[in-house]
């Protein structure tokens, strides 16, 4: 529980879901891409959540690195 004591390590951890996030709907949309019958149609917007979380990622990414490099 001390790494979220701090800022950095609270934004790290939100980073690090959101790629996980990212990762999964990169996957989905592999998924969706390769089925075998295309004309079904889904209802998850992959890209939209891909690029939501990957978003995210990069500004938690970068307020983590602030926090850890900024003087106390």
């Amino acid at each position: 529980m001390i790494f979220f004591t701090s800022n950095a390590g609270m934004w790290s951890a939100v980073a690090l879901g959101a790629l996980s996030l990212a990762l999964l709907a990169t996957l989905g949309d592999r998924r969706r891409r390769r089925r075998s019958v295309p004309d079904r149609v889904g209802c998850m917007p992959w890209a939209t959540v891909f690029l939501g979380a990957l978003f995210v990622a990069v500004i938690a990414g970068m307020l983590s690195l602030k926090a850890w490099l900024s003087p106390v």
